[in-house]
């Protein structure tokens, strides 16, 4: 969970280095104060700016909900997907307001009177003050002490004959203006951003609020699955039916009534222990020593002769063949390198380092194994037996949800459709959709154990064991299918268990299962029965 906070918070620095509003500063205060509404968070300081004002308002009161900021701080990384999908929030919805609002055309004027050189104002001055008049009444802006500045230190002059002093003085008062003229038009289009930005506003807290409201109902009926709906809460989701939270509410219902199913799904969902396994780690390990290491470089020691055409070392007896007549000679060995010369040698002390491998065996804990639950859901099973099925299969779903358990769910009758409960979140609706499911159709099992088989070949459930939910009132299973159960026994120590509910199996099939448990909620000891046969089984994964 950690690191997925991690990489949410990588996404407020991501919004304060490059989100294309405001300014960094303000950004990085406006995700300050998120924090500190939501999480809880201390403000490090307050920022002074009457700007920020209009958006510390709208934040207070999109986040007024107790409740959000109640789960926000009890679920660390809830809050911090709520902080990330406000951003996503605000930058496009801020970002759309601010490229787009009714006083584009007086911006543009502003602007282009910004820009303008003093020698081209100084001709044309009268124009702005117009302008001003155009856009502003007398109360919003008074121009007239601008005019007379203009009036005084312009006249009738051209630029050339203005002096220094007086070129600055208009410029101070041109700026002024302009300033003047700028803090009103901004707060012209600041005000229009906040009237559009309430409505938005309005439209995305109803969205938090339901989301809240969602988050609490479901939470109340299965706790196992709020981290993950926590992990994965989506601001894009459309939000559950209110018939999916009824119907798990009623099997939440069902399954409490049911004490022996509970005991049930809790004693076979201890089928798969945490495994231990043994990892081999190599370590480098490097020893840094100094030693005197030789330096033919150096010149500081002859220690012998050598073979040369260094001119500056060469020996006495070597120069005597530069004569008249043995010049030749010595030309000859010095092209060929060949001149006897002084050998220098010295030592240095220098730093040096060893690497060393050395390999270390730890222990190490896997994670509690995933399932593949196959569910008969043909016609024969309608009844008590469906019931039973769906309690039984709603309980061993919720188990490994609290045991962050991967689970993968198979209903057959003639045909199958599947869940990949990897991702809880995404899979509720088809978790309630299982549950509504009306029994019916042919007994195929065959399609059922091809599908788990290809699982097991996956690397999310090559650890998995099978279990089949049934009546077991089916033809046999083929000899393809029986071999390749009893290569994935054999190879790979997968266990296929079957839980028989009706006393009417057919044992020709269940003869290809690890274990066969008959459940008969009639049968009084049954539960103890199974918890016999299944601290048997664990013993035998030790």
């Amino acid at each position: 969970m950690e690191n997925a906070i991690d990489k949410l918070e990588q996404e407020y620095e991501r919004f304060i280095e490059f989100a294309p509003v405001l300014d960094r500063s303000t950004r990085r205060y406006f995700v300050a104060y998120l924090q500190h509404l939501l999480q809880g968070k201390e403000l490090e300081q307050e920022l002074q700016s009457d700007y920020f004002n209009y958006f510390k308002d709208a934040l207070a009161d999109l986040f007024d909900d107790e409740d959000l900021k109640r789960i926000s701080q009890e679920h660390a990384l809830l809050g911090s997907q709520v902080l990330v999908d406000t951003l996503h929030w605000f930058r496009k919805t801020y970002g759309k307001l601010a490229q787009k609002h009714p006083y584009e055309e007086e911006q543009r004027e502003l602007e282009s009177w910004g820009v303008r050189h003093l020698r081209q104002f100084s001709r044309s001055w009268t124009f702005l003050i117009r302008k001003v008049q155009d856009f502003y009444s007398k109360e919003e802006i008074d121009p007239s002490f601008h005019e007379g500045k203009f009036k005084t230190l312009i006249a009738q002059k051209d630029y050339q004959q203005l002096s220094e002093k007086d070129r600055l003085a208009i410029e101070r008062v041109y700026k002024d203006l302009l300033a003047q003229w700028d803090a009103r038009l901004q707060s012209k289009i600041l005000s229009f951003q906040m009237t559009k930005l309430k409505d938005e506003k309005e439209s995305y807290k109803e969205k938090l609020e339901a989301k809240v409201q969602e988050f609490q109902k479901l939470s109340s009926l299965v706790k196992p699955f709020t981290e993950h709906i926590s992990k994965y809460w989506d601001m894009s989701r459309a939000l559950w039916q209110d018939a999916t939270l009824n119907l798990v509410e009623r099997y939440d219902a069902l399954l409490k009534e049911e004490d022996e199913l509970k005991r049930l799904a809790d004693l076979l969902g201890q089928l798969r222990k945490a495994e231990i396994e043994t990892e081999e780690a190599t370590y480098e390990k490097t020893v840094n020593y100094k030693e005197w290491v030789k330096d033919p470089l150096l010149k500081t020691e002859i220690v012998g002769v050598q073979s040369g055409n260094d001119l500056n070392y060469i020996l006495p007896s070597e120069v005597a063949l530069f004569g008249d007549k043995t010049e030749w000679q010595f030309l000859k060995r010095f092209a060929d390198e060949n001149l006897q010369i002084n050998k220098f040698e010295d030592r240095q002390l220098v730093n040096s380092n060893k690497v060393y491998s050395e390999t270390y065996q730890r222990v190490k804990k896997k994670e509690k194994g995933p399932f593949i639950i196959c569910v008969d859901t043909s016609g024969s099973m309608e009844g008590e037996p469906e019931r039973i099925a769906k309690v039984l299969c709603f309980g061993i779903l919720k188990m490994a949800a609290a045991d962050q358990r991967r689970a993968f769910l198979i209903n057959f009758s003639s045909g199958i459709q599947t869940i990949d409960l990897l991702n809880l979140v995404d899979s509720i609706d088809d978790v309630a959709a299982f549950l509504q499911k009306s029994f019916h159709g042919g007994t195929d099992i065959s399609l059922a154990l091809s599908e788990a088989l290809k699982q097991l070949d996956t690397h999310n459930y090559r650890d998995a064991d099978v279990l089949v939910i049934s009546d077991f009132i089916m033809y046999r299973i083929s000899d393809d299918l029986s071999q390749a159960m009893e290569k994935q026994q054999h190879n790979y120590g997968t266990q296929f268990h079957s839980l028989i509910i009706t006393d009417q199996a057919n044992e020709e099939v269940i003869e290809a299962f690890d274990n066969v448990w008959s459940y008969n909620p009639d049968q009084k000891g049954i539960v103890k029965e199974l918890h016999r046969n299944l601290e048997d089984i664990r013993k035998r994964q030790l």
